[in-house]
């Protein structure tokens, strides 16, 4: 009776543990799956036909980050390290440009949009690739103080476009499929299991001491 209550109390105890450990997670990982139409243009990080992947990391109270809302269709994040991996090359897309919509907005559908200007930082100027992944909303609350709110969901037929520069625009697709990963929910579930297994370490090292 009294190893079960200690194990009880241990297992509560690291309970609280994870529940602490999964408040203290504050980021989600976005990692998006396409592949490009056969109406793409032949640039370096875009090949009609090929399978690509595009991940980041964004903080679940992203308003802490450089950033700009338009109340009740988007919200921006700016500059985030984007992923990006393409016929086993991986490039490190820097000063890139996140944006997650509203589902009732017009300018686009829910899901979110992600831009990168690989030649001029200022994208005034120079080659410049726009994916976008129209789908459900990604966050919770007002553009202007969002929570994220991860959600995973398939695509077909989004707009993929290059500018070679300011003006001129090619315009393609991609399809494929979106995944969202949510950290704290994966690194919880780690935490609690390894808790438990050492609850009953603990318990089985009581019982053979007594």
């Amino acid at each position: 009776m009294k190893n079960a209550t200690r194990f009880l109390v241990i297992l509560l105890i690291l309970c609280g543990f994870t529940i602490r450990a999964k408040a203290d997670s504050t980021a989600s990982t976005f990692t998006v799956n396409g592949t490009y139409g056969p109406d793409t243009t032949s640039e370096p990080l875009s090949q009609a036909g090929q399978d690509f992947t595009i991940s980041f990391t964004i903080a679940n109270q992203p308003a802490s980050l450089d950033w700009s809302s338009m109340i009740g269709d988007d919200f921006y994040v700016y500059p985030l390290n984007v992923t990006y991996r393409m016929g086993g090359v991986e490039t490190i897309l820097t000063n890139s440009l996140v944006s997650f919509y509203n589902v009732a907005a017009s300018s686009q559908a829910g899901g979110f949009f992600v831009a990168y200007c690989a030649t001029d930082v200022t994208c005034f100027s120079g080659l410049e690739y726009q994916w976008t992944f129209s789908g459900p909303q990604q966050y919770t609350g007002s553009e202007d103080n969002p929570t994220m709110l991860p959600s995973g969901f398939g695509f077909s037929n989004q707009n993929f476009t290059t500018y070679s520069d300011t003006y001129t625009a090619f315009n393609s697709s991609i399809s494929g499929g979106v995944t969202t990963v949510a950290t704290p929910e994966a690194s919880s579930l780690a935490m609690l299991l390894v808790g438990a297994v050492f609850a009953i370490f603990l318990m089985r090292k009581t019982q053979s001491s007594v």
